[in-house]
């Protein structure tokens, strides 16, 4: 194929992107430019398309989204909410730990960083800020949090990963665990210093028993990626079957336990789920024909003559995609990114025998810092048109949790015990 019109299908994408196209529309475009310009029947790009969202895997994702809306209906948020406080609040800075403890509970919930970082910020930041923190830290703080969801089981990125990569959901969904605890405790450490050095409050005084009932009330909750995972492991459920067992569980809790969920809300339920599922599965749709149209123009093999000509060394060469990833994450949505070059980077992956479970962590973790940062940045704009904030004073104290995510972003990279171990403990 030749190598020419590999860039120009590249760069009619690129130029779509540009003009504001919406990404499912833009790898629509450039897809058909290749069938016209090679003379191939349309047919072909709706036959991809149709193949591309007919897998029983995918199916999981609106049933994880259906139990992550079902779990926010039912004020799941302001239960971990209340436990985290009783936990850690007492520290210096203690709200600010709050805020990061009770991310990685709910990413547990949703798997999602933008249904997480909206529920948050609607109820950690007014709370921090009258509690005497600077509403920039409180919004930057938030938004950094929120790159736990993808990483803490269940998540919808690993189940698109799982899906591409062909491997095991279930090894993503332990193998990010770890990890997610690792970015949680560097987290609680910058928290920590910038506490001191701004001298936050400390939150209400220790207390054992507020503790107990905290979490007393907050164990249904809690019991959710339990149920996941055990699901997962014993062998009884596929994805796909969790996904819908979650689902049912989250109404089952929201309906009968909490009783804070109403009939009248399930029809907006149902809405959110149709909503957020039908842009997700929309990119997944179009970008099958996307996909066939670099294995024909052999991308893949470009790609793996390019950087194998630089080096041949695993350690480089996972530098080499962190640093691409992490520039490409800041122009273009998580899922499309994982979609378009997961079939390009396979080749490369298996020849340098980069384990795809940990590639999986490293890739997602990456794509989702480009979230918190311009052009795309879309935990940054959410986060600061809930809050009411400027984009320049998010930027202004974005460095130091920045820097201290990609600090846990090397450590993944090049400790993939990390991520491997409790996949390979439990099979």
């Amino acid at each position: 194929m030749d190598f020419a019109l590999t860039l120009q299908i590249i760069a009619v994408l690129a130029a779509l992107l540009v003009i504001g196209v919406p990404i499912a529309y833009a790898l629509a475009g450039a897809s058909i430019f290749f069938f016209v310009t090679q003379d191939i029947p349309l047919s072909i790009a709706t036959q991809r398309i149709t193949a591309g969202v007919q897998s029983f895997p995918l199916l999981a994702i609106p049933l994880f989204v259906m139990a992550g809306a079902l779990m926010n209906e039912s004020g799941i948020s302001e239960r971990l909410f209340t436990l985290t406080r009783a936990l850690v609040g007492h520290i210096r800075g203690g709200l600010a730990q709050v805020n990061v403890i009770a991310s990685f509970l709910m990413g547990g919930i949703s798997g999602s960083s933008l249904a997480d970082c909206a529920a948050t910020t609607r109820v950690f930041v007014p709370q921090m800020v009258r509690n005497g923190y600077d509403k920039p830290f409180c919004v930057v703080l938030t938004a950094s949090t929120a790159t736990l969801a993808p990483i803490v089981p269940p998540s919808i990125l690993m189940v698109v990963y799982g899906w591409q990569a062909n491997i095991s959901i279930a090894d993503l969904f332990l193998g990010g665990i770890v990890p997610a605890i690792v970015i949680t405790m560097i987290l609680m450490l910058t928290v920590s210093i910038v506490a001191w050095r701004h001298r936050y409050p400390k939150d209400e005084a220790f207390s054992r028993q507020r503790l107990t009932e905290a979490f007393r009330r907050s164990t249904w909750a809690l019991a959710m990626p339990v149920l996941i995972l055990v699901g997962f492991r014993l062998g009884v459920l596929t994805a796909t079957e969790v996904a819908a067992a979650a689902a049912a569980y989250a109404m089952f809790v929201g309906l009968f336990i909490y009783r804070t969920l109403k009939w009248t809300r399930i029809p907006e339920v149902l809405k959110i789920t149709v909503r957020d599922s039908s842009a997700i599965l929309l990119i997944v749709g179009t970008s099958a024909p996307f996909a066939w149209v670099m294995g024909i123009a052999e991308a893949p093999q470009a790609m793996l003559h390019f950087i194998t000509g630089i080096s041949t060394d695993p350690i480089v060469v996972l530098l080499i995609l962190n640093v691409f990833l992490l520039l490409i994450g800041t122009f273009m949505e998580t899922i499309s990114v994982i979609i378009i070059l997961i079939p390009i980077l396979m080749p490369l992956l298996e020849t340098l025998q980069i384990d795809l479970t940990h590639f999986g962590l490293i890739m997602i973790f990456n794509l989702v810092l480009g979230q918190l940062t311009p052009p795309l940045g879309v935990l940054m704009f959410m986060t600061c048109s809930i809050a009411k904030i400027s984009i320049g004073q998010f930027l202004s104290r974005l460095l130091p949790f920045f820097s201290a995510l990609v600090f846990a972003l090397i450590i993944i990279t090049y400790m993939p015990s990390l991520t491997l171990f409790l996949p390979n403990l439990f099979r």
